[in-house]
């Protein structure tokens, strides 16, 4: 629970601007701009801030520092202030964005998100959530901030981008059919019976007449004698009306005795008289590309939500470069 509830924290601190830093003992620390974007700006402090509470989740609790006494949180991380840098400029770009077109998320959604992420989270209360949000360093009010800035950003998102995203039948039936690989199922073969029923308690003359019948019947069939002619004409299966077809199967989905004779066999082949407690059975055996790879209707919505977070991103960001683009941004 709280390793999902840490990434979530993680996101807003890595997304968010944190607060600047304050006086320490009594003198007041002279801070640096590191970018400016359009009219506001973003100082060192925010950026080492939130470099320390990234910094701060990876360590963990107490007893993981103990666990790495060489790592210091205190060190620089060039990468990290980076990726937080380019971050920050981003939400800056989004919520100056948002407010030019009047987004806003009011008190009764932001209620609805908190009351989500108590229930994905299994906190019992409110109260529970802030303890926890207490525990990674965070205040109370700022936590409420940038969960609202990041509500707004989605909601300028959904309206900007996502209000536009279209995936249609085709694109979806393209990329099935160009992606073949992904659809794979564990080599499976399709098979057709012809049962010889042996009655439970049977004596052991009755069992011969029947296994000499299913002997009878294999040297026809391998004789080249129709599989679905025998299994109509001998068959006690209740598939017969099927032409004895039983289905697709996979190692591991039949019994030892049966998936040994089948296994084995190629495309076409019959197999031996297999014994089970049913009686005696011939099996054909088909394999085929299709019988291999999962049906369209079945991983339809599947490639279609692929394919629809794939676009959003692509479109995100190409809707994001614009925004860039059409923004004044300096870094120091």
């Amino acid at each position: 629970m709280k390793s999902s509830f840490t990434k979530f924290l993680n996101l807003l601190a890595g997304a968010a601007l944190l607060a600047a830093a304050n006086p320490v003992w009594g003198e007041m620390v002279i801070d640096r701009v590191v970018a400016v974007v359009n009219r506001e700006v973003i100082t060192q402090s925010e950026i080492d801030e939130a470099a320390q509470a990234v910094k701060r989740s990876k360590m963990g609790s107490p007893a993981a520092a103990a666990l790495n006494p060489s790592a210091d949180p205190s060190e620089p991380n060039r990468s990290l202030e980076h990726d937080l840098l380019n971050q920050m400029i981003e939400q800056k770009l989004l919520q100056q964005e948002a407010k030019k077109k009047g987004i806003r998320v009011s008190d009764g959604e932001l209620e609805l998100a908190l009351k989500d992420i108590e229930e994905r989270n299994r906190f019992p209360s409110r109260e529970a959530l802030k303890q926890a949000v207490s525990q990674e360093s965070v205040p109370w009010e700022k936590y409420m901030e940038d969960l609202r800035n990041q509500l707004t950003v989605l909601k300028l998102m959904n309206r900007e981008v996502d209000a536009n995203l279209l995936i249609t039948d085709a694109e979806i039936q393209a990329y099935y059919d160009g992606h073949p690989e992904q659809f794979q199922l564990p080599e499976q073969i399709r098979l057709k019976q012809i049962l010889i029923r042996v009655p439970a308690g049977a004596s052991t003359e009755l069992i011969e007449r029947k296994k000499g019948k299913a002997e009878q019947v294999l040297a026809e069939a391998r004789k080249g004698e129709a599989f679905e002619r025998l299994v109509n004409e001998y068959s006690d299966g209740s598939e017969r009306h099927a032409g004895g077809d039983l289905g697709a199967f996979k190692k591991g989905d039949l019994t030892p005795e049966i998936e040994r004779a089948v296994f084995s066999l190629k495309d076409g082949e019959i197999s031996p008289v297999v014994r089970t407690d049913l009686g005696f059975h011939l099996f054909k055996v088909q394999i085929s590309p299709d019988v291999r790879k999962q049906p369209f209707e079945k991983v339809k919505k599947e490639v279609e939500e692929k394919l629809i977070n794939e676009k959003r991103t692509a479109l995100r960001q190409k809707w994001l470069n614009e925004v860039w683009s059409r923004s004044f941004v300096e870094v120091k």
